[in-house]
């Protein structure tokens, strides 16, 4: 594997844990961070899709 290959793999890996992140973890955080905390995961994981399919495009 190239270090291309490696590092999409890590961004692989942290799409697949963030999207494991439930609604009862983000409870355990104070009330008035909760809607924050769940906005900037949805929206890195919107970035990180975008990369990866921008790097498919790239790749085909």
């Amino acid at each position: 594997m190239n270090r291309k290959d490696d590092r999409i793999q890590h961004l692989v890996s942290l799409l697949e844990n963030l999207e494991k992140v439930s609604l009862q973890d983000i409870a355990q955080i104070p009330p008035s961070q909760q809607h924050i905390l769940a906005e900037k995961i949805e929206s890195l994981q919107d970035e990180l899709r975008a990369l990866m399919s921008d790097d498919e495009q790239m790749t085909h």
